[in-house]
C-alpha cells in the first residue's frame, strides 16, 4: 500500500500564495479556519485528505496563535465562518494541486465564487479569467449534508454555457477532508 507522504499549508501564507486575498484580509480568512477547526475540537497541525482524481494528498493545516472567547465571539455565526473558511482552504489546495490559481472574487448570481488564472501568468492582466471555481464548506458532515450531495448540486447549479472550465471544492472540517472535480 502506497503512504501519501504529509504536505504542510500554513493559514498564514494566504495572501503571499492567493493573489485574490489581499495582506490585510489574510488574518479575516485565517481566523474564519481556526474557527471551524476549534468548533471540532482541532488544533493547528490538524491533518486534511484532499481528494482530487486518483489522488488523497495529506495536508497538516497549520497556524499561529490561539482561540480566545473574543474570537470566538466574534466568529459567533458559524454558517458565514464556515464559507468564508472554505474558500481559504479551497484556494491553498487549487494552487497545490492544479496549475491554476484564484485572481478575482466573482459576483453573486454567477453561480461560482471565483475566477482563476494559471499560476505563472501576469494576474495583473485585464483579462486574465481562464476557470472558474465554486467552493462549499461543510462544518460537520450527516446523512443529510455530504460532501458527494454539495457536489451533484453544484453540478446541477453550475452554468455550463461558460466556454471556462470549473472546478468544485467542497471542504468538510469535522473529519477534515476535501474533494475537487474538473467540470
Amino acid at each position: 500500500m502506497k503512504v501519501n507522504p504529509t504536505r504542510t499549508l500554513a493559514l498564514e501564507s494566504l495572501a503571499d500564495r492567493v493573489p485574490v486575498i489581499p495582506q490585510g484580509a489574510a488574518g479575516f480568512y485565517k481566523q474564519n479556519c481556526v474557527i471551524c477547526f476549534h468548533h471540532n475540537s482541532h488544533k493547528s497541525g490538524v491533518k486534511l485528505t484532499a481528494n482530487y482524481r486518483d489522488s488523497n494528498p495529506i495536508y497538516e493545516i497549520c497556524w499561529s496563535g490561539e482561540v480566545t472567547d473574543q474570537l470566538v465571539k466574534c466568529y459567533a455565526d458559524l454558517r458565514r465562518s464556515t464559507d468564508n473558511a472554505a474558500c481559504a482552504i479551497a484556494l491553498l489546495l487549487l494552487e497545490e494541486l492544479t496549475e491554476f490559481t484564484g485572481v478575482e472574487q466573482a459576483r453573486t448570481g454567477t453561480t461560482i465564487d471565483y475566477y482563476l488564472t494559471p499560476q505563472s501568468q501576469d494576474n495583473n492582466l485585464i483579462f486574465n479569467r481562464a476557470a472558474r471555481l465554486e467552493v462549499s464548506g461543510i462544518l460537520e458532515e450527516n446523512e443529510n449534508n455530504t460532501i458527494d450531495g454539495r457536489i451533484r448540486k453544484k453540478l446541477r447549479r453550475l452554468d455550463r454555457k461558460s466556454d471556462l472550465p470549473a472546478f468544485i471544492i467542497i471542504v468538510e472540517f469535522s473529519q477534515p477532508r476535501s474533494k475537487m472535480v474538473k467540470v
